[in-house]
Formats: structure tokens, sequence, C-alpha cells
């Protein structure tokens, strides 16, 4: 993930990296995938990682961030997968 530094989230994962990511099947709401663990969190004060998620989804990081604000990089490992 790629997190503005001034965000709340950001500042929860630095606090305590622990995390989880939940996802469900739209046409079956009983088939789903959990992800536990702790994220790793690295700096991308150049906005590589961003440009490149941006560009996946025809968006630009750099716009949505004011003058001054910096993103880091959120990578969740997992410790722990329930489906």
């Amino acid at each position: 993930m790629s997190i503005n530094t001034t965000r709340q989230k950001a500042k929860n994962l630095e606090r305590d990296p622990s995390c989880s990511a939940f996802f469900m099947d739209p046409d079956n709401p009983y088939r789903t995938v959990e992800i536990r663990g702790q994220v790793d969190i690295e700096p991308d004060a150049d906005y590589a990682f961003a440009d490149k998620v941006g560009a996946r989804y025809g968006a630009s990081l750099r716009k949505m961030d004011s003058e001054g604000e910096t993103r880091m990089i959120f990578t969740l490992k997992s410790d722990k997968v329930i489906t």
C-alpha cells in the first residue's frame, strides 16, 4: 500500500504494525479470505512506488498530496491466512 504519512492509518500502523486484510467474493458472501500479519514500512520519498500504483489505476497520487507531504510503502507480511 502507498499511504500518505499524514493519514491516521499510517500513524496507526507505525504505532502497531499488526494488520489484516479481508476480502469477500461479491457473488458469494460465504467465500472469503483474511490475511493477518505485520507490515513492513519503507519510505517512498521519491514517489517511485506511488507512481506505479497511480499508473495502474489511471490516477496521480502526487496530485492527491499537499505540498511537503510524503508517502510510505506498507507491505503486509502474512502470518496467517484464513479461507
